[in-house]
């Protein structure tokens, strides 16, 4: 098995042993921070969004509400468990749709999405600037990525950075600011800003540019 099929297995068997209870009370905090973020998107009717990491799917669910359920909703995780429960949460609901699938390859056409958002899973991504070059493609032009993420810009949340990385097989590792800025510029999207939810967690904006648009110098 190689290193990526094997970090891949390791997440789906983490997140599919936590989709029972992942509706449970104890992950209000995570609610909270996606609210937190999903108050940036400029949302409007007739969009096609995609969460990636959505668990099941509650910020789907939620973004499709604020908006009358009038777009295209679209959720992937790397769990069959969570996108199972999500599918199941989700019955009710018109416009909506879930598969299983790794961030790094998207199942879906170019130029797909207006708003894209993934909330506490970019850490878990063997292959970032792969998973940031998905995006982009799927992203049409103007299109934004909102990526909320504990953010390594201190010397305390780099060290539970490395904590993390001691004891668990699956996390790969939590980026700066400056890190974010470098990898959407590689990935052909403009790093359009920076917010904090709750120290240290901050949402990195993006967005889709023509080809050759970006500028790579980071001040």
């Amino acid at each position: 098995m190689s290193q990526a099929s094997e970090h891949t297995e390791l997440n789906a068997r983490k997140w599919d042993s936590r989709a029972e209870t992942y509706d449970a009370k104890w992950f209000d905090y995570m609610r909270y921070m996606q609210k937190r973020t999903i108050a940036l998107l400029p949302l409007k009717e007739n969009i096609s969004f995609l969460d990636i990491g959505c668990g099941t799917g509650w910020a789907v669910r939620y973004v499709a509400t604020l908006i009358h359920q009038h777009g295209e909703f679209y959720g992937i995780d790397i769990s069959p468990n969570m996108i199972e429960r999500a599918k199941d949460n989700s019955r009710d609901c018109r416009n909506m749709y879930f598969y299983k699938a790794n961030a790094e390859e998207l199942p879906f056409q170019d130029n797909l999405f207006d708003l894209i958002m993934c909330t506490n899973s970019f850490h878990h991504y063997l292959q970032p600037a792969k998973a940031l070059s998905e995006i982009q493609r799927v992203l049409k032009s103007s299109g934004r990525i909102y990526i909320m993420d504990f953010t390594a810009d201190g010397f305390l949340s780099r060290t539970i950075d490395r904590g993390f990385r001691m004891r668990e097989p699956e996390h790969v590792r939590f980026y700066s600011t400056r890190e974010y800025q470098r990898l959407f510029a590689d990935a052909q999207l403009a790093h359009v800003s920076t917010h904090s939810i709750m120290s240290p967690m901050k949402v990195h904006i993006g967005e889709k540019q023509l080809q050759g648009s970006v500028d790579h110098e980071i001040g």
